[in-house]
């Protein structure tokens, strides 16, 4: 699925939500469960809940367009395409786990995948470089939305993203290989100008603030 699929299926499932409130549903469901360190307004919580689950499937199809340019100025398309292959074809495939949710649900879980791969290929990339492979920190966002999901799926959809990640690594992303010399390492860091990219500087923590006010965030499993 490319970026423009995956934006106008995101868009239907918006509109579709609109209509049958499945996913609010759910989320009012859960919400007393979820851990105090997610913080949100009382009137209108789950409204927030659902837009941050529609921006944070958004930002995949945003980091997927950052990864293709980031592969251009760093020669290294074979390497980055290898990501962005995975993370646009995540959402061609539903898991049998995911079979019976709604559109959003699947949408939101298919897409905590995609990013739970790029977390993990970041930090891989960041040990042998020293530099992330793209900008970003999604972390905070991925513990929220691992509690939206509720377990024990999200600890199912962790493994997946796993492996993923390890094969990922085995078959394209060698670094020891030499193929990413020095420039390339810059133009991986520096190729790309954050500015233009607000999805690099959201973590998506709009109305949904975790560990507000401490010096480390919680951990929320």
């Amino acid at each position: 699925m490319d970026t423009i699929k995956l934006r106008h299926s995101i868009e239907q499932a918006r509109l579709l939500e609109d209509q049958n409130g499945q996913l609010a549903a759910q989320l009012s469901r859960i919400r007393p469960s979820l851990h105090r360190a997610i913080k949100m307004p009382r009137d209108n919580a789950i409204a927030v809940l659902l837009d941050f689950v529609v921006r944070y499937t958004e930002h995949v199809a945003e980091f997927v367009d950052v990864l293709s340019i980031i592969g251009i100025n760093a020669n290294c398309c074979k390497y980055t395409e290898a990501v962005v292959n995975f993370c646009t074809g995540a959402f061609d495939q539903t898991p049998d786990l995911l079979e019976g949710q709604n559109q959003l649900s699947t949408l939101m879980a298919q897409a905590y995948i995609a990013h739970r791969v790029i977390e993990e290929v970041n930090e891989h990339f960041s040990l042998q470089c020293h530099e992330p492979l793209i900008p970003m920190d999604m972390t905070r966002s991925n513990l929220i939305i691992h509690q939206l999901i509720g377990e024990p799926l999200a600890n199912h959809l962790d493994l997946i993203a796993q492996e993923v990640a390890e094969q990922l690594e085995r078959d394209y992303l060698r670094l020891d290989s030499g193929i990413f010399d020095n420039n390339a390492r810059r133009e991986i860091a520096w190729g790309i100008e954050i500015t233009h990219w607000p999805c690099l500087t959201d973590t998506l923590a709009v109305g949904l603030l975790l560990g507000q006010g401490c010096a480390t965030s919680p951990s929320i499993h």
